[in-house]
């Protein structure tokens, strides 16, 4: 009956050893995965019997040869993560058939062969993080009409980008990041209207940014950081920009074009020649989560005779500036007074009634206890979607149709010290965090019943519960789960390098990772998170998840438990 078998899945079995010689009967085999296992060695000989294949995945394992002799109706193949050398292998040009070709993360050295250009119907090619040189041969781009996915990042490539890149009218995603390459960027890339990801990061491109480039109404993804770039920015009005990354070039001019990018949350020009000359405000950029304008000509001026003469008034604006700024101090103060006596009188019973109170961002007006009380029905266990470390998560619909997520501390642990001051640990640190890929919390509740914190709500759970899901591990498929795992590293790269003091998580597992509707990665759960004192060894307790804690911190602790022991032995004798 196995003889018959036409999809074949042993991903993730800790196969160990060379190939299992009983796949070699199963000459009706379509679909073959042995992904994220161990196997070693050359793909035998007896994979030739396999001519129905279409499907092969042996990515993640120690493969070092590869043979698709016969191998015709191949369509799917994912070598990523192996210890595959030498040159390319060239047998891949006889797959006529082929859409996908992942060969990522090997050790392939050479250039890359101009006949890869005759598989027409490849619509994704990643040969990123290999060894590879020279320059890209145009006869590779020229054929490919139906590719959607290119990815030569992290090799050895130099030379120009050919201009032949512009006939990929199907393009979406362009990354050529980490290689040597030189010259400008071609004009012709302004013609791929499909592009909506475009990284071109840790060249050595110079030359300006063509104005034709915002005829790119798809693209939301551009980083050219870390190049030599030159001239001033221009980006058309509407731009669709989301992340734009143009740090460390030699750009020049002011930044009034940026004004047009209104869906920016993440801008990074920091490193340039650009004049700041009046700082983006929010009515600008009103999704921004990230921005950097750091070592640009702050203020637009230079060390001329107009500077110097403007220095000489800096002693009088010192004299008036506290004063004015202390009269508007005063006049803010003396408004929100009014209004907040205004309310207290108002919602007193409320209060007197109910105890204390909290107010949420993106809300209008004071929300009182009573109405989380009734949105989850008094905390009912139907509404609860997650129970964590020191809490349960609830689900709460209020009546003007916002949802949130409430993070409540259960009635034992709120009388407990440690829970209590995770509680507020959590609170300290999210406070002061604004990353598109950490969580956001609208507010938190101190209640004489109950203390809860107040979150963005995420629809599809965490992590951990879609991987479990049948459905959901499905939808989660491996490009969206890289882009998850990429969602989290910026979030982590934004806690250690770009928060002062610097914040460590401590408790990083697929269990506090959140997903949206849109299968983005969200950081949750701080109530082990630390701040980082910059003058001290910041030496703390092992905290965080069995399984997902480094081996060394466990070596670490049993260290120091034997040096203590061994002490107390020697002080006794």
């Amino acid at each position: 009956m196995l003889s018959n078998l036409t999809y074949l899945s042993l991903y993730s079995n800790h196969l160990t050893g060379t190939w299992p010689d009983s796949i070699t009967n199963l000459t009706r085999l379509e679909h073959l995965d042995l992904s994220d296992n161990n196997l070693t060695g050359k793909i035998p000989f007896w994979f030739a019997n396999l001519t129905r294949l279409e499907h092969l995945d042996l990515s993640n394992n120690y493969i070092t040869g590869v043979s698709f002799a016969n191998l015709t109706r191949l369509k799917y193949v994912y070598l990523s993560n192996n210890n595959l050398t030498g040159i390319l292998p060239t047998q891949v040009v006889s797959l006529k058939n082929l859409y996908y070709l992942y060969l990522s993360r090997n050790n392939f050295i050479g250039q890359i062969p101009s006949s890869f250009g005759s598989m027409v119907n490849l619509t994704y090619l990643d040969l990123s993080a290999n060894q590879l040189n020279g320059s890209i041969p145009p006869a590779l781009i020229t054929n490919l009409h139906k590719l959607e996915t290119l990815d030569l990042s992290n090799n050895n490539l130099d030379g120009p980008i050919p201009s032949s890149f512009g006939s990929l009218s199907q393009l979406q995603s362009l990354n050529l990041s980490m290689n040597s390459i030189s010259g400008p960027i071609p004009l012709d890339i302004a013609n791929l209207m499909n592009l909506g990801h475009l990284d071109l990061h840790d060249n050595r491109l110079v030359g300006a940014i063509h104005p034709e480039f915002g005829k790119l109404v798809n693209l939301s993804y551009l980083d050219l950081s870390s190049n030599q770039l030159s001239g001033n920015m221009s980006f058309g009005k509407p731009c669709f920009l989301v992340h734009l990354d143009l740090s460390q070039n030699m750009m020049t001019g002011d930044i009034t074009s940026l004004r047009g990018c209104r869906n920016l949350n993440y801008l990074d020009i920091s490193g340039n020649h650009l004049v700041i000359a009046k700082a983006l405000t929010y009515y600008d950029l009103p999704n921004i989560d990230f921005l950097n304008l750091s070592q640009n000509l702050t203020n637009g001026l230079s060390e001329t005779n107009e500077h110097k003469r403007r220095k000489q008034h800096v002693p009088r604006l010192t004299i008036f500036l506290p004063i004015i700024v202390g009269l508007c101090f005063l006049v803010v103060a003396y408004f929100f007074y009014s209004r907040k006596k205004a309310t207290t009188k108002k919602l007193q019973p409320e209060i007197t009634k109910h105890g204390d109170v909290c107010t949420i961002m993106n809300y209008d007006g004071t929300i009182a206890y009573e109405d989380f009380i009734n949105a989850t029905e008094d905390f009912d266990l139907k509404y609860c979607i997650g129970t964590g470390g020191y809490g349960s998560v609830y689900e709460a619909k209020l009546r003007n149709g916002q949802t949130f997520a409430l993070k409540k501390l259960h009635r034992y642990e709120a009388k407990q010290p440690t829970f209590n001051q995770s509680f507020k640990n959590e609170v300290q640190v999210l406070t002061n965090l604004r990353h598109k890929n950490i969580v956001r919390l609208y507010g938190f509740c101190l209640h004489n019943k109950c203390n809860f914190l107040i979150y963005e709500y995420m629809e599809k759970g965490s992590l951990f519960c879609a991987l479990r899901d049948d459905e959901l591990a499905v939808e989660v498929d491996w490009m969206k789960r890289v882009n998850i795992i990429k969602d989290v590293a910026n979030a982590l790269a934004y806690m250690h390098h770009d928060c002062n003091p610097p914040i460590v998580h401590r408790d990083i597992s697929s269990n506090n990772i959140l997903l949206n509707s849109e299968m983005e990665g969200f950081v949750a759960d701080f109530g082990a998170a630390r701040l980082l004192d910059p003058d001290s060894s910041n030496q703390t307790v092992i905290a965080g998840t069995l399984g997902y804690i480094a081996p060394g911190s466990y070596f670490y602790t049993l260290l120091c438990f034997l040096s203590s022991l061994t002490c107390i032995v020697a002080c006794s004798s």
